[in-house]
């Protein structure tokens, strides 16, 4: 389901400000060369530009169509390939990769896809985004059509894999700084995607939404059953046996993406090494004692009152 894209589409190289940036004289430069800008207040990658992001804000989303958001390293291609095979009866589609099948509206460099492409194609469409919930795909999500999955992870195994994702990449000026810098500037918000907690609690306090279903990523992974995928198909409207979720289970494991052509992103020529660990915990091996406590302080104040925990191990 879903149109196959041309050939030329099979290799995505470097980003490059020249074709992808739209507008120059709004990117910034911070400390270490980290390249970004600002849109709504919102500290971005360059690829996301001031018309993509009016294209992905005024986009009008069908009955059927379905949209998973994050934060950054926080599961959201884990969640694609979920949703796809759901969409296609637990079978991986004949298109050429999972890429293939998703829509960025927002991004301008890895899903170039038009508004004449969006509104060619047939429903349901799946789309992405890194949004807070204030500039969502579709306008406000409550009153759109859409169904939206927010996937959410532990804060700290997410600064963690940002980081690697980030430095010396060419959307974020070849990010040179420390992991002590970067973990800095996490907090600060001033990290392309802006400030987590914003962003995560944007989405939960919006949560109770009939279309809108949270989701942590610890749960997806330590669920030892089909309960997880159950809610999600549910949550979409697909009626799926438990045979089917089992095989989808079996398909979506970590080491099976990472080898599957598919689903591994190998296209994009910088996303050597997008997979990583995926497991709970791994901040354990980059955060200090002095840094884990600073950040459990920042945490408990920021967090106080939501009502939302995570499991950091």
């Amino acid at each position: 389901m879903g149109p196959r894209w041309s050939e030329d589409e099979l290799v995505i190289g470097e980003y490059n400000d020249a074709i992808h940036a739209e507008v120059l004289d709004d990117l910034q430069v911070g400390e270490h060369g980290y390249k970004y800008r600002i849109l709504d207040g919102l500290v971005v990658p360059p690829y996301v530009t001031p018309s993509r992001y009016r294209l992905s804000r005024s986009i009008e989303t069908r009955p059927g169509d379905l949209c998973y958001v994050s934060y950054p390293k926080s599961g959201s291609t884990w969640l694609s390939y979920v949703v796809v095979l759901m969409v296609h009866g637990g079978e991986q589609p004949e298109a050429r990769t999972l890429r293939s099948c998703l829509h960025w509206v927002e991004s301008s460099w890895t899903y170039p896809r038009s508004k004449s492409d969006l509104d060619a194609l047939p429903s349901p469409r799946i789309f992405k985004s890194h949004m807070p919930y204030r500039m969502a795909l579709g306008g406000d999500p409550a009153k759109t059509p859409c169904r939206y999955i927010y996937i959410a992870r532990n804060p700290k195994d997410v600064a963690v894999s940002y980081y690697f994702f980030e430095r010396d990449k060419s959307w974020s000026g070849h990010y040179s700084g420390s992991w002590e810098h970067w973990l800095q500037i996490f907090l600060d918000g001033k990290v392309q995607r802006g400030d987590w907690f914003e962003h995560v609690l944007s989405w939960w306090r919006n949560s109770s939404a009939k279309n809108i279903l949270f989701l942590k990523y610890e749960d997806l992974v330590r669920d030892s059953s089909t309960s997880v995928l159950a809610r999600i198909a549910k949550h979409l409207g697909f009626d799926l046996s438990e045979a089917v979720l089992e095989s989808i289970k079996q398909k979506v494991a970590f080491d099976e993406m990472r080898q599957n052509e598919f689903s591994n992103m190998h296209e994009i020529v910088e996303f050597d090494g997008f997979f990583r660990k995926g497991k709970i915990g791994s901040w354990k091996d980059q955060f200090t004692p002095a840094q884990s406590d600073m950040f459990d302080r920042v945490y408990a104040e920021r967090m106080k009152g939501s009502g939302l925990e995570f499991d950091f191990e």
